[in-house]
Formats: C-alpha cells, structure tokens, sequence
C-alpha cells in the first residue's frame, strides 16, 4: 500500500508542514487520528508524550492507570492500515509462551495489549507495547562521529543476529531489517520527568481556513530519549528488533517485491524478479545492519542513488555478479569492462578501502580501539559469506552465530550485556 495516493496528491499542499512531525494531510478519512497529550485510551491509558510516527501509525508514550501508572508506548495506526505487523507480533508472542527460553525471544516486542478507537477519521487498531528509548539510527543522528564503542558495537551485531535467528526459526522473515528498525530497550528506572514537557506546533492551513475536526488543533512533536551512539555503555545496550510491517512467512506467502532501503536491498530482488524471497534476503540485509553497527557510514553508499548506481557498489565491493546476471545488466557496459574492471568513474572503493574509510580511520582518529587483524579478518570472513550474490550461497542466521568473530569477539559482549540486568 503505497502512502501516495491521488488525493494526497491533490491535498499535497493544504497545511503549513511542520519539521520532525507526520506528514498532516494524512489526518483525513481513512488516515492518522488526531491524538492529544492528556487523551485516555481504552478507559485506561493516559497519554503523556509523542514518541514518534510512521507512514501508517503515530506513537504514544502513555501511563497505565491500572496498573501504577507504569509507561507504555501505543501504537495507533492509521484507519487504512493493514493489521499485518499486529498478527505476525501476536503470532510470535504466541510462539514465545509455548516455547523454550530463548534470548532472542526478549528481543522481539510484546504485545501487552491490543484495542481499537472511532474517530473523525475512522476506526484505528491500537497496540500496547514496552517503550523503546531509540533506534541505532537515531542515535547516530545524534552524535558527531556517528561511532559506537567498539564493545558496544559487538554486543549490538551479536543480538541483531540473534533476534533474527529467533524469528527465523519461527518461519518469520523480518523484510526490512535495517539499523533504523533496531530499537534500544529502556533501562529500568528510566526518568521521564527530566525530559521536560510536550512541545507542540499550531497547525494551519495555507488558504487560513479553519481546521476540520479530522485534524488536531496542534501537532506534537517528538520527546528525544536517547543519547549519541559513543555514549551508549554496554549495560544500555539492549535490543528490540521493530517493524513488522513487511514480515512474511515463506512457507506460506509468495513474496517477490522488497521494500527493505535500497542501500540494504539484497541483490535477488533485481536479478531475480520471478524467484519468491526468502530467509537469505535478510542475511544480505543483516550483513549490510552489521556493517552499519560497526562502522560510521554505511557498506554500500546510496544517497538518492537508483539501481545501477548500488549493482555498481555490490561489484566494486565484492566482484562480477553471477554469470547470467552480469551478461544481463545493460548498464554494465557503461560502468566496467568485461573482467569487472570500473571504466568513466573515479569513484571505485574496493572492500578494504571501505572498512579503512568507514570502521578503521574514524576509530582512530577519535582515539577509539580499533578492530585488531585476527578480529578484522573473522569479520570480513563473516560478512563477505552473507554477501555472497546467490542466496543459496549465504550463511543461516545459525550458521552465521556459529561464525569465529561472533563467538569469539560479539557474543561475549552481548552476555555481558544481558547479565547486567538494566531491563524494564
């Protein structure tokens, strides 16, 4: 379901936009209802901050009168949402109490409790979840040197490869794995009263007529919970994988389209149109999230880039493509020679040449420990076996825990990480 439809098309420009808030022409039949600081949903939750948004659901910090007013964060989406993220959310929930223990089971949201509401713009799903304190994105846009510790950074892979491993063996592929979908765990005892009050902007039409009730009188903006990334201390750095939204379960749909970013996109989903997607889709994007983790900036580079320009990154990065895919991108020809060798470009980087220019010199240069060579090479022998071109090719999320730098360098630290119990 694509956000862009033709009425938002032909309302593009009715309201004045206000920065780091959901795009307003979607409080409309059919789209966001207009939440307040103060409302209280389901006769038992009060809401008392913004935590952000979505294409298809605002989020809000709310206290459970029931239950001493402890913090919850409600998701309610939009009057057209699918209800597809809520169900493969319960269907996991589902699996986590008839199953054993698992680590990577407390790194999946818990659906706490689930309601819906009427409003001027329809009838919205609601959902009730712990609240999560930022995504690694998040806190990256929040530093200079968009670095995190080196310790940190491999307790972070560790537990992203095993919350996917998790819903992998539930026959869940997660389909939009990317460090913005990677949420950092509350730690108890979380101060909300310092983050001060709500802040809000009036909105306003541009032809200044008055608002329809479909719309809320003032926008809310976002409360900021989370830190810079080389702030973040081990013992903070708990995970929840996020966004369900484009999960699916191989043995049962056929899913052929990605919508997973381009820069994390897997590779099968140009060359291979016609075959289904599967688990090796996200082991591409879990090696891309790694590499993002671990270094300042991303794998592949692809600000506004299109198709081409990333198939150009994967084989300056990793060599020719599989035969049939080669001989098949026209665009190569423009690019390389017929051995792979880039022509009319300058800005070849091979694979060393970025992990010198995104992990190694910016860890330096911020006197942070770098990766040593033993460590250095159990990575690239890790992350080079998930960015293998053909699927089949790739590791299993099993397979890729069982790896010599998970267990020797990440999954130590992620032990640490839950041994000291800062959990909600």
């Amino acid at each position: 379901m694509s956000e862009t439809s033709e009425s938002d098309s032909i309302v593009r420009h009715l309201y004045v936009p206000i920065e780091g808030v959901e795009k307003l022409e979607r409080y409309r039949a059919g789209g966001y209802h207009p939440v307040a600081i103060g409302d209280r949903f389901h006769n038992r939750y009060r809401v008392v901050q913004k935590l952000g948004h979505g294409s298809y659901s605002t989020i809000w910090l709310a206290q459970d009168e029931r239950f001493n007013n402890k913090y919850v964060a409600i998701k309610v989406c939009t009057a057209d949402s699918n209800p597809h993220e809520l169900n493969v959310l319960l269907d996991l929930s589902r699996s986590r109490q008839i199953s054993h223990d698992s680590l990577g089971q407390a790194m999946i949201p818990s659906i706490l409790d689930t309601f819906k509401i009427q409003g001027p713009n329809g009838t919205h799903a609601c959902y009730v979840t712990r609240p999560a304190r930022m995504s690694l994105s998040d806190s990256k846009d929040g530093s200079y040197i968009r670095l995190f510790k080196l310790e940190v950074a491999r307790a972070l892979a560790a537990q992203l490869a095993i919350a996917v491993e998790y819903i992998h063996s539930q026959g869940i592929v997660h389909g939009d794995l990317h460090y913005g979908n990677v949420l950092i765990q509350l730690p108890s005892g979380f101060d909300y009263e310092k983050c001060g009050q709500p802040e809000s902007e009036a909105i306003t039409r541009f032809d200044g007529k008055e608002l329809p009730p479909s719309v809320p009188s003032h926008a809310i903006l976002p409360i900021w919970l989370g830190e810079a990334s080389e702030s973040l201390e081990l013992p903070e750095a708990k995970i929840l994988l996020s966004d369900f939204g484009e999960a699916f379960s191989p043995a049962k749909d056929k899913k052929f389209e990605s919508h997973t970013p381009l820069v994390n996109r897997a590779p099968e989903t140009r060359f291979e149109p016609d075959k289904p997607l599967s688990f090796p889709s996200d082991i591409w994007s879990l090696a891309c999230s790694i590499w993002d983790i671990v270094g300042q900036s991303p794998l592949f580079e692809g600000f506004l880039a299109a198709e081409d320009d990333i198939t150009c990154e994967h084989v300056d990065a990793l060599g020719i493509l599989p035969f049939e895919w080669w001989s098949k991108w026209e665009t190569r020809r423009k690019k390389f020679s017929g051995d792979g060798k880039p022509i009319n470009r300058q800005s070849y980087r091979s694979w060393e040449d970025r992990f010198e220019d995104s992990v190694q010199q910016p860890r330096q240069v911020e006197g942070m420990p770098l990766f040593e060579p033993a460590e250095r090479d159990a990575l690239f022998s890790m992350l080079r076996s998930m960015l293998s071109f053909r699927p089949e090719s790739r590791p299993s999320a099993k397979e890729v825990l069982a790896s010599e730098w998970m267990v020797k360098w990440a999954l130590p630290e992620c032990e640490k990480v839950w041994k000291s119990g800062l959990v909600r």
